[in-house]
């Protein structure tokens, strides 16, 4: 078989599981192969070696099943790098880098004339969320202390290895701690918390598209209405910030609303909602009094 074919071949089992076939293919083809998409393009009459059809039949039969091409992969570009995933953690999704881009545009404001910032990643799965605020931030101050806590050790284990693979700034401290949401991050307060925390509605969670489904209960299922723990981080954060310090957290597209009636209720103020590039609710924020 050449690659032209493997490729074309690739491209037809994933069309009715993917909205984008012909790049799943491209990118399974050359991790598998270690090629790169310009070889691949380029190939005419390259034959596909032999010890690889059995591998390349496995991968095939995984993404046609819905597996995510991040599990595949193992790896996901999220903003300015690219981290390590597993089955234990959520995939990194471009909706997030509203998130990134607006804590770091808030931080900047807020906090420009601190020589350092102290910043919580609650629920933080990959870490891609501290972990990226926390090297842009590392031009901005003189000192950045990052704690990344998780309920799940699995997902520890992978925010540690992208924290070792990623984080080259001297001037970054790093902590991490697994434990249920506040319960194991100290008592010393932090200038900002940031989550991107379960909030998909537990009746939901069945409908979701398959391969959505293949990512960890944990990090989908907020709850009855999908907020729980949204309430439960606006109540607990109001505890561990600074008085002024920031909250932002991860929303869904339709919870702009509640989201804003629940951190206005906590006493939060300048709560406001950020939309992501598809105009859809995002992100909640507000300030501690």
């Amino acid at each position: 078989m050449t690659l032209p074919e493997l490729y074309k071949s690739f491209v037809k089992s994933f069309e009715d599981i993917s909205d984008s076939p012909a790049a799943d293919a491209r990118i399974l083809i050359c991790t598998c192969l270690g090629l790169t998409q310009t070889q691949l393009a380029l190939a005419t009459t390259e034959e596909v070696p032999a010890d690889k059809l059995p591998e390349l039949d496995a991968i095939r039969t995984a993404r046609s099943a819905g597996k995510p091409v991040a599990y595949l992969t193992g790896e996901r570009g999220f903003y300015e790098s690219v981290f390590k995933v597993t089955e234990d953690t959520l995939i990194p999704r471009a909706d997030t880098e509203t998130l990134v881009e607006e804590a770091l545009a808030d931080i900047v404001e807020r906090y420009q004339d601190q020589e350092s910032i102290r910043i919580l990643d609650l629920c933080c799965g990959t870490g891609c969320i501290g972990i990226s605020v926390a090297k842009v931030l590392s031009e901005c101050f003189d000192s950045v202390s990052l704690t990344l806590a998780d309920l799940s050790e699995k997902a520890m284990e992978v925010c540690r290895e992208n924290a070792e693979e990623l984080v080259t700034e001297e001037n970054i401290d790093l902590e991490f701690v697994v434990g249920d949401l506040f319960d194991c991050t100290g008592d010393e307060p932090f200038d900002v918390i940031l989550s991107n925390p379960p909030y998909i509605p537990s009746a939901v969670v069945p409908t979701l598209e398959k391969q959505v489904r293949f990512e960890p209960l944990m990090a989908l299922d907020g709850g009855t209405d999908g907020l729980d723990f949204v309430r439960a981080i606006s109540r607990g954060a109001l505890t561990r910030l600074v008085p002024g310090g920031l909250l932002e957290m991860e929303i869904g597209y339709d919870q702009g609303p509640a989201a804003t009636s629940i951190l206005e209720g906590d006493g939060y103020s300048e709560v406001s909602i950020v939309k992501d590039l598809g105009d859809n609710d995002r992100v909640v924020k507000g300030y501690k009094d």
